[in-house]
C-alpha cells in the first residue's frame, strides 16, 4: 500500500523555461553550431555532477557510488514531499497533524476503505504519545517508515498484507511481482519486470526457492534503499555497454546527455540546468 499520496511531486516550470530561453540563444547561431553547445553545456554539467559520486576519483562508477547518487537525489525529494505535505495537511498551523488532516489531504483515495485502515494502523504505530496527532518528526516517519528501523515490523506487516495472497506467510514471486497476468503478458512492461525478477532471485530469495520465507522478507523491507537498489541495477544494465559492471564517466556516463537529461538522477535534467552548486 503506497501511502504517500497528496505529495506528488511539484515540478517547477522554471528550468524548463530557462532551458528554452537558453536554446532561443542559440538560435542565432547555425543549427550545427547550436546542438553542439547544447550538447557540450550539458555534458559539462553532468560530468561536474557525476565526479560528486566519484569517490575514490577513478573515473567510473561502481554500483555503490550509483546507488550513493540515487540516495542522494532520493532524500531531496523526500524532504521536498515531506514539506508539500505537512503544509497542506496542517490546515491549522498547529504544529501537529491528526489522521482526519491527513486523510482530507489525500483526496479521493480516503474513500478507499483499505487505504484508510492500513493508513490508521501506520498512524497509531508512529504516534507513541498516544495523543491522537504526529509533530513533524513523527509525521516523517509516517511517510517515509523506510527511514527508521523501528517501523521495520509495521512495513512488513504491509507488504504481507498487500501481497500475500493466499495468506500462507510467505511471498512468492508472482506475489512479490504484485502483477496481474495481463500486466505480466504487457510487452512494454517486460524489460522492468525481469529487472524485479531478476533482483528477487539475485539478492532477495537466498535460500532460492522461488519463494520469500518471513525472514528473507524481514531483510528485504528492513532496507531503506531496496526500492533504489532495483533502480540501480536498471541503470547499470542499460548504460554498462561493455558489461565490466561499472560506468565509465566519460565514455557512458556523458557521452549519453540524452538518457541522464531525461532520468530522475538528473531530475529530468533540472539538476543539470539549475543547480548552484554544480
Amino acid at each position: 500500500m503506497i501511502l504517500k499520496a497528496g505529495a506528488a511531486k511539484i515540478r517547477v516550470l522554471l528550468p524548463v523555461l530557462g532551458f528554452v530561453c537558453f536554446l532561443v540563444f542559440q538560435f542565432l547561431k547555425s543549427d550545427d553550431d547550436a546542438v553542439t553547445d547544447v550538447n557540450t553545456f550539458l555534458r559539462t554539467r553532468l560530468s561536474k555532477l557525476v565526479d560528486a559520486f566519484d569517490e575514490n576519483h577513478d573515473g567510473v562508477l561502481n554500483n555503490d557510488e550509483l546507488l550513493s547518487w540515487f540516495y542522494m537525489v532520493d532524500m531531496g525529494d523526500k524532504a521536498n514531499e515531506l514539506k508539500v505535505t505537512w503544509e497542506g495537511a496542517d490546515r491549522d498551523g498547529d504544529g501537529h497533524i491528526t489522521l482526519n488532516e491527513y486523510l482530507e489531504q489525500v483526496g479521493f483515495l480516503a474513500d478507499d476503505p483499505s487505504f484508510v485502515k492500513a493508513t490508521r494502523r501506520r498512524f497509531l504505530s508512529v504516534d507513541k504519545d498516544r495523543n491522537d496527532m504526529l509533530s513533524k518528526e513523527e509525521f516523517a516517519i509516517f511517510l517515509f517508515p523506510e527511514l527508521s528501523p523501528e517501523m521495520t515490523h509495521t512495513l512488513y506487516d504491509e507488504e504481507m498484507a498487500d501481497r500475500d495472497a493466499n495468506h500462507d506467510n510467505h511471498l512468492s514471486l508472482h506475489e512479490y511481482l504484485g502483477l496481474t497476468e495481463e500486466e505480466l503478458a504487457d510487452q512494454e512492461r517486460q524489460f522492468t519486470v525481469q529487472q524485479h525478477v531478476d533482483y528477487f532471485r539475485a539478492h532477495l530469495d537466498t535460500n532460492h526457492d522461488d519463494i520469500l520465507n518471513p525472514d528473507e522478507v524481514l531483510a528485504w523491507v528492513s532496507d531503506d534503499k531496496r526500492h533504489l537498489r532495483v533502480k540501480a541495477e536498471k541503470v547499470m544494465q542499460t548504460v554498462d555497454k561493455d558489461r565490466n559492471g561499472v560506468l565509465s564517466i566519460e565514455t557512458e556516463i556523458t557521452s549519453d546527455v540524452k538518457y541522464f537529461s531525461e532520468h530522475e538522477l538528473t531530475r529530468y535534467g533540472d539538476m543539470l540546468l539549475y543547480q548552484d552548486e554544480l
